[in-house]
């Protein structure tokens, strides 16, 4: 019982609470939808003044000269393009004429003599890097392991400087304990 008591509280008191809200807010729509229909009635009215026309028809001059001019950039557009082409078309022919007259075959034959010459240099330049890049490497002392030779001075230096740098440390913790 006291269950139903609290539900119909808690309904009542929504009611109380929410109802004014959406009348509130009907009345605000309904202010809204007045304020619109005004405007529109203001608008309707300019457009049947002498203004509004002259404003009618000033505005679809505009759009009509619009319209025109871009249709006549449209085919100006086109038919430059097409002049592209044919000149374009017609370069191409002019190069496959060339390319098939004895000049052109001999223009041919040289560019390739000179591209297999290029190469032939490439590969004479590149054959003599490997060598010396061989030398370089037969010059230097390399044990099996790939480090420096056991001659050499680099071979020894590190290790000597580790042991004295270990010993001195190793001497001032003995004489710091005494």
């Amino acid at each position: 019982m006291k269950r139903v008591i609290y539900l119909v509280m808690a309904a009542l008191v929504s009611t109380v609470v929410v109802a004014p809200s959406a009348a509130a807010q009907g009345e605000q729509a309904q202010e809204w939808v007045q304020n619109a229909q005004n405007s529109v009635d203001q608008a309707r009215q300019y457009m049947e003044t002498p203004e509004g026309q002259e404003a009618l028809d000033a505005a679809r001059t505009s759009l009509e000269d619009a319209r025109a001019s871009l249709q006549e950039r449209g085919e100006q557009a086109r038919e430059n393009a097409q002049q592209a082409l044919l000149q374009a078309q017609a370069r191409v022919d002019e190069a496959r004429q060339y390319m098939q007259s004895p000049d052109g075959q001999a223009a041919l034959d040289a560019a390739r003599a000179s591209a297999q010459e290029a190469l032939q240099d490439l590969q004479g330049a590149v054959q003599e890097k490997k060598q010396e890049v061989t030398s370089k490497m037969e010059r230097t002392a390399l044990v099996k392991s790939g480090g420096p030779g056991v001659d050499s001075l680099g071979a020894l230096a590190a290790p000597a400087a580790a042991l004295l740098v270990g010993g001195a440390v190793l001497g001032y913790a003995v004489l710091r304990r005494r």
